[in-house]
Protein backbone atom coordinates (compact mmCIF):
# COMPACT_ATOMS: atom_id res chain seq x y z
CA UNK A 1 0.00 0.00 0.00
CA UNK A 2 1.32 3.64 -1.35
CA UNK A 3 1.98 5.72 2.20
CA UNK A 4 0.34 9.16 1.64
CA UNK A 5 2.18 12.11 0.91
CA UNK A 6 2.29 14.30 4.15
CA UNK A 7 -0.31 17.40 3.95
CA UNK A 8 0.98 21.00 4.36
CA UNK A 9 1.64 21.76 7.72
CA UNK A 10 -0.93 24.58 9.62
CA UNK A 11 2.45 26.45 11.12
CA UNK A 12 2.81 30.37 10.63
CA UNK A 13 6.54 29.67 9.85
CA UNK A 14 8.23 26.64 7.81
CA UNK A 15 10.61 26.21 10.50
CA UNK A 16 7.86 25.32 13.07
CA UNK A 17 7.60 21.71 11.05
CA UNK A 18 9.35 19.77 13.02
CA UNK A 19 10.49 17.25 10.08
CA UNK A 20 12.22 20.94 8.76
CA UNK A 21 13.50 21.45 12.00
CA UNK A 22 15.81 18.56 11.76
CA UNK A 23 16.32 18.98 7.88
CA UNK A 24 17.74 22.61 8.62
CA UNK A 25 19.51 21.25 11.72
CA UNK A 26 20.92 18.18 9.85
CA UNK A 27 22.28 20.70 6.57
CA UNK A 28 24.01 22.51 9.45
CA UNK A 29 25.98 19.33 10.52
CA UNK A 30 26.72 18.50 7.11
CA UNK A 31 28.68 21.92 6.29
CA UNK A 32 30.02 21.78 9.68
CA UNK A 33 31.40 18.40 8.47
CA UNK A 34 32.69 19.89 5.46
CA UNK A 35 34.67 22.72 7.13
CA UNK A 36 36.22 20.28 9.75
CA UNK A 37 36.99 17.88 6.86
CA UNK A 38 39.02 20.88 5.15
CA UNK A 39 40.67 21.88 8.34
CA UNK A 40 41.76 18.67 8.80
CA UNK A 41 43.30 17.80 5.06
CA UNK A 42 45.42 21.59 5.24
CA UNK A 43 46.94 20.02 8.77
CA UNK A 44 47.77 16.98 7.22
CA UNK A 45 49.18 18.30 3.61
CA UNK A 46 51.21 19.99 6.88
CA UNK A 47 52.20 17.47 8.47
CA UNK A 48 52.98 15.17 5.42
CA UNK A 49 55.45 17.88 4.16
CA UNK A 50 57.64 17.22 7.58
CA UNK A 51 60.71 15.43 6.52
CA UNK A 52 60.38 15.60 2.78
CA UNK A 53 63.01 16.62 0.63
CA UNK A 54 62.82 20.22 -0.33
CA UNK A 55 61.27 19.56 -3.86
CA UNK A 56 58.26 17.86 -2.15
CA UNK A 57 57.93 20.59 0.31
CA UNK A 58 57.59 23.22 -1.94
CA UNK A 59 55.01 21.22 -4.08
CA UNK A 60 52.70 20.21 -1.12
CA UNK A 61 53.30 24.07 -0.07
CA UNK A 62 52.01 25.35 -3.20
CA UNK A 63 48.75 22.99 -3.41
CA UNK A 64 48.07 23.95 0.06
CA UNK A 65 48.43 27.74 -0.68
CA UNK A 66 46.43 27.44 -4.02
CA UNK A 67 43.69 25.09 -2.58
CA UNK A 68 43.39 24.96 0.69
CA UNK A 69 41.93 28.58 1.20
CA UNK A 70 39.60 28.44 -1.56
CA UNK A 71 38.15 25.32 -0.08
CA UNK A 72 38.18 26.89 3.21
CA UNK A 73 36.13 30.16 1.74
CA UNK A 74 34.05 27.68 0.59
CA UNK A 75 32.63 25.83 2.58
CA UNK A 76 32.41 28.62 5.13
CA UNK A 77 30.44 30.36 2.96
CA UNK A 78 28.04 27.56 2.46
CA UNK A 79 27.59 27.08 6.44
CA UNK A 80 27.14 31.02 6.77
CA UNK A 81 24.41 31.05 4.28
CA UNK A 82 22.57 28.16 6.63
CA UNK A 83 21.45 31.69 8.31
CA UNK A 84 19.62 32.64 4.98
CA UNK A 85 17.96 29.69 4.97
CA UNK A 86 16.75 29.84 8.73
CA UNK A 87 15.94 33.43 8.04
CA UNK A 88 13.97 32.28 5.16
CA UNK A 89 11.88 29.31 6.99
CA UNK A 90 11.12 31.46 9.93
CA UNK A 91 9.67 33.94 8.32
CA UNK A 92 7.02 31.99 5.51
CA UNK A 93 5.33 29.17 5.89
CA UNK A 94 5.52 26.19 3.48
CA UNK A 95 3.01 26.10 -0.01
CA UNK A 96 2.84 23.57 -2.51
CA UNK A 97 2.99 24.49 -5.93
CA UNK A 98 3.78 21.89 -9.39
CA UNK A 99 7.02 21.84 -10.52
CA UNK A 100 9.11 20.29 -13.04
CA UNK A 101 13.03 19.82 -12.93
CA UNK A 102 14.38 20.59 -16.46
CA UNK A 103 17.17 18.42 -17.85
CA UNK A 104 20.52 20.51 -18.66
CA UNK A 105 24.10 19.09 -19.01
CA UNK A 106 25.29 16.67 -16.23
CA UNK A 107 23.19 13.70 -14.76
CA UNK A 108 21.98 16.11 -11.60
CA UNK A 109 19.05 18.63 -12.76
CA UNK A 110 21.06 22.15 -11.52
CA UNK A 111 17.43 23.99 -11.49
CA UNK A 112 13.74 23.48 -11.06
CA UNK A 113 10.81 25.19 -12.57
CA UNK A 114 7.87 25.99 -9.84
CA UNK A 115 4.62 27.22 -11.54
CA UNK A 116 3.73 29.73 -9.38
CA UNK A 117 0.15 30.73 -11.31
CA UNK A 118 -0.25 30.71 -14.95
CA UNK A 119 1.52 33.65 -15.57
CA UNK A 120 4.70 33.31 -13.74
CA UNK A 121 6.62 29.92 -13.80
CA UNK A 122 10.15 31.20 -13.07
CA UNK A 123 13.09 28.92 -13.52
CA UNK A 124 15.29 28.62 -9.79
CA UNK A 125 18.70 27.40 -9.46
CA UNK A 126 19.78 25.45 -6.41
CA UNK A 127 22.72 27.33 -4.15
CA UNK A 128 25.48 26.91 -2.91
CA UNK A 129 25.04 23.17 -5.05
CA UNK A 130 23.17 21.46 -7.14
CA UNK A 131 21.08 19.06 -5.19
CA UNK A 132 18.57 16.17 -7.32
CA UNK A 133 15.63 16.95 -5.11
CA UNK A 134 13.59 14.48 -6.91
CA UNK A 135 15.49 11.42 -5.33
CA UNK A 136 15.43 13.01 -1.57
CA UNK A 137 12.85 10.59 -0.48
CA UNK A 138 10.36 12.56 -2.22
CA UNK A 139 6.79 11.09 -2.85
CA UNK A 140 5.85 13.54 -5.27
CA UNK A 141 8.34 14.41 -7.85
CA UNK A 142 5.62 16.79 -9.48
CA UNK A 143 5.23 19.06 -6.34
CA UNK A 144 7.16 20.96 -4.73
CA UNK A 145 7.26 22.54 -1.37
CA UNK A 146 8.14 26.55 -1.35
CA UNK A 147 9.02 28.92 1.45
CA UNK A 148 9.58 32.11 0.32
CA UNK A 149 8.73 34.93 -2.27
CA UNK A 150 7.91 33.75 -5.56
CA UNK A 151 9.98 36.74 -7.54
CA UNK A 152 13.04 36.75 -4.80
CA UNK A 153 13.39 33.00 -4.36
CA UNK A 154 13.36 31.09 -1.37
CA UNK A 155 13.89 27.74 0.21
CA UNK A 156 12.44 24.42 -0.91
CA UNK A 157 11.84 21.18 -0.08
CA UNK A 158 10.52 17.81 -1.72
CA UNK A 159 6.81 17.10 0.02
CA UNK A 160 7.66 16.73 3.91
CA UNK A 161 9.63 19.70 4.34
CA UNK A 162 12.32 17.32 5.38
CA UNK A 163 15.09 18.46 3.12
CA UNK A 164 15.32 22.46 2.73
CA UNK A 165 17.37 23.90 -0.12
CA UNK A 166 18.15 27.37 -0.80
CA UNK A 167 16.90 28.41 -4.81
CA UNK A 168 17.29 31.82 -6.05
CA UNK A 169 15.77 32.86 -9.41
CA UNK A 170 17.62 32.80 -12.92
CA UNK A 171 17.69 35.53 -15.19
CA UNK A 172 14.28 36.41 -15.92
CA UNK A 173 12.70 35.56 -18.94
CA UNK A 174 9.04 37.83 -18.59
CA UNK A 175 7.48 40.06 -16.28
CA UNK A 176 8.04 39.70 -12.89
CA UNK A 177 4.46 39.94 -10.78
CA UNK A 178 4.47 43.47 -8.47
CA UNK A 179 4.36 42.70 -4.80
CA UNK A 180 2.90 45.21 -2.29
CA UNK A 181 4.79 46.86 0.26
CA UNK A 182 4.21 44.39 2.60
CA UNK A 183 5.51 41.37 0.47
CA UNK A 184 8.30 43.41 -0.36
CA UNK A 185 9.27 44.47 4.00
CA UNK A 186 8.89 40.36 4.46
CA UNK A 187 11.23 39.70 1.51
CA UNK A 188 13.66 42.19 3.09
CA UNK A 189 13.26 40.72 6.25
CA UNK A 190 13.96 37.68 5.48
CA UNK A 191 16.92 38.35 3.76
CA UNK A 192 15.52 37.65 0.64
CA UNK A 193 16.77 41.04 -0.90
CA UNK A 194 18.11 44.13 0.59
CA UNK A 195 17.59 47.79 -0.71
CA UNK A 196 15.77 46.53 -3.61
CA UNK A 197 18.44 44.11 -4.42
CA UNK A 198 17.75 40.51 -4.73
CA UNK A 199 20.27 37.92 -2.89
CA UNK A 200 21.79 35.37 -5.21
CA UNK A 201 23.38 33.44 -2.60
Amino acid sequence: MTARPPSLPACQSALDHQPTVVGHRNLVAKRWAWLILVVCLTAMSVYAGVGQSLRKLVGLTLVSLCLYPLLLWATALALHRTRRVAAILETYPWRAYPCEFPRRTGESPKVIMIRFSDDHAPVLRFTPFSVNLAQKQNPQPDTIWFAGDPRFGGVVSPVGGHFPVRVVPEAPVGPIPDGSPEDDALAERAGLITGGKVHRT
